[in-house]
Formats: structure tokens, sequence, C-alpha cells
């Protein structure tokens, strides 16, 4: 597999693997947030699980219903993102 090459499999919202992910930065039933060869990824959804991972190759097998998948290029735009969904959230209170 290249450096900067990726797939993504989702198979009925129920399973999702991933080629080149370097590390998982945090995880959870309703989200899991990874660093991959083309930058950061956020899973969503509820009762996810991570059910393989094999950072060597650089797979994940994730199960669960999942909502969405996002792609960010960096640490900071993450934050940032994560920074107007709070406040949005606050807001909408």
């Amino acid at each position: 597999m290249g450096e900067s090459k990726q797939k993504l499999v989702l198979d009925d919202r129920k399973q999702l693997s991933i080629s080149g992910v370097h590390n998982v930065d945090s995880f959870g039933d309703q989200q899991i947030e990874l660093s991959s060869v083309l930058g950061g990824i956020e899973i969503t959804g509820s009762a996810l699980k991570i059910s393989g991972l094999d950072l060597a190759s650089g797979n994940i097998l994730i199960n669960g219903e999942i909502d969405s998948i996002s792609y960010c290029r960096s640490r900071e735009e993450k934050s940032a993102r994560h920074k107007s969904k709070n406040a949005l959230a606050r807001l909408l209170k």
C-alpha cells in the first residue's frame, strides 16, 4: 500500500473497515477518532466497537450503527470543529 492511499468500506452502515490508519486517538461507544495517512477521521454513531485493529498493517474494523464519517486535515481543524459543535449545542439549550 502506498503512503497516501486509503480505502474505506462501509457495509449496511453496520461494519466499517479502513486501511491506512496510523493511530486510534480516542474511542467510545458513540465516537471514534483516528489518525490516518489522509488526516484525521471521526466516526460517529451508536454501539460502536473496534472489533479488529492492526496498526502494523494500518487496518481497523469497526462495528455498530454508523451515522457519519468525517475527515479533517489536522488536529487543529478537529479541535476547531469540536469547539464550534459545543458552542452550537450551548446556544440550542
